[in-house]
């Protein structure tokens, strides 16, 4: 009897053991495959990992170090990129808030980007290695508000101001500055004769002394997006593998029109009439769609989306989900809420055309600015603007066959 109930008790001791390993097992198994999930989704995290790194090699003979010095003290003078009505759209920001960052940096200045319209931009974008977020000063503070983007002459007058002063000197009798501008003042501020003794320290070369040129590094060195936007972009992304690891190519198109039904508010573009059936007519003609490729749509009207989603059908063709606006002209038909989501979408697409390996655009500073973060060496590979017609992109120096597109 007693050796039957150890028998028993030894059989029940080893179906338990097995029982809790194989639950252990199962347990680990799920574990794993949750971290891959993971791990497999954080795509774009990576590939700004990535060009980061290639940056830093190929910007190595810049002075980083002085692109990323912020002084320490909250009291210090600062620039501001102010945006609070009236900024214009995402490339025309982009462009100022490089500019406005450039000329803090020339002027030991701290910073700070403000940006509420049409919601915080902190939602969607946040500081990467130069923090920008801003403080509330006192307003005993002695301040000078610049404000171009609706002032053609005072644009044209900071603009000669910036190239040929010495505007630092000048600008040193305020504390705090705030510059709500779509110029471009890296190019001027660079060659400005009057602060070389500033400039020189940068160590950048002739070639690198421009903003097109310095904008895909200074992106990166000021922004990295919320989950928000990387969840976004990865479940597009994540498309382009396949169960054998096999990367497709990616084919983008940015298109265009103006105002549309989406876009009721914006202006009227000219030479855009044929845009949509020239681009996908190229397309058809010039570029191999099948199964190892996709196709990302972005575009100012919905019905373009829908309809070109529908040529290629969902296994071909993909876009972001959400509102379609112009985050600087705001239909009053759209809640703040569809605003803000509209303004997620901006930011979404403009990661996904920076990963195109194919980008056919409009000319459009959103796609352009986009275009610059694809590749350093190879940036200029498979890119075309349409200017009544499609045009292949060859350098930094080529020129479109037409000044209005």
């Amino acid at each position: 009897m007693y050796a039957m109930r150890s028998l028993r008790s030894y059989r029940f001791l080893v179906i338990l053991c097995f029982t809790i390993g194989i639950s252990v097992f199962i347990y680990r198994l799920r574990s794993i495959s949750r971290i891959t999930t993971v791990k497999s989704l954080n795509i774009l995290s990576t590939k700004i990992d990535e060009r980061l790194r290639l940056f830093y090699q190929y910007f190595g003979h810049v002075n980083i170090s002085m692109l990323l010095d912020r002084p320490s003290s909250n009291k210090s003078p600062s620039i501001t990129y102010l945006c609070r009505e009236w900024c214009g759209g995402w490339g025309d920001r982009l462009r100022g808030i490089t500019s406005t960052f450039i000329l803090a940096i020339l002027s030991r200045r701290r910073f700070y980007i403000d940006m509420p319209y049409p919601c915080e931009v902190t939602k969607f974008l946040k500081p990467n290695l130069y923090d920008w977020k801003p403080i509330k000063y006192e307003s005993y503070r002695k301040q000078l508000y610049i404000e171009t983007t609706r002032n053609n002459q005072l644009a044209q007058a900071i603009y000669e101001k910036i190239s040929s002063t010495n505007f630092i000197t000048e600008w040193s009798q305020y504390d705090d500055i705030y510059i709500t501008t779509n110029g471009d003042y890296i190019t001027p501020a660079l060659a400005n004769k009057h602060i070389q003794n500033l400039v020189s320290l940068l160590n950048l070369s002739y070639n690198e002394s421009s903003q097109a040129r310095l904008f895909p590094l200074l992106y990166e060195l000021l922004f990295l997006p919320t989950k928000q936007v990387m969840n976004l972009v990865d479940q597009l992304l994540i498309k382009l593998n396949d169960e054998k690891s096999f990367k497709k190519q990616l084919i983008c198109l940015h298109i265009r029109v103006g105002k549309n039904p989406s876009m009721a508010t914006d202006k009227q573009l000219i030479y855009r009439d044929t845009i949509v059936e020239d681009i996908l007519q190229f397309v058809d003609k010039n570029l191999t769609i099948n199964k190892n490729s996709m196709i990302f749509i972005t575009s100012d009207s919905m019905n373009i989306n829908q309809y070109i989603l529908n040529k290629y059908n969902t296994s071909q063709s993909m876009s972001i989900p959400g509102p379609i606006i112009h985050i600087d002209r705001l239909s009053s038909s759209y809640s703040s809420n569809e605003q803000c989501q509209g303004f997620l979408k901006v930011i979404s697409d403009f990661y996904v055309l920076g990963e195109c390996d194919t980008l056919i655009m409009a000319r459009s500073g959103f796609s352009e600015w986009a275009s610059r973060r694809r590749y350093l060496i190879n940036q200029f590979n498979q890119l075309y603007l349409y200017c009544r017609g499609i045009h292949q992109i060859t350098g930094h120096k080529w020129k479109r066959p037409h000044i209005i597109c």
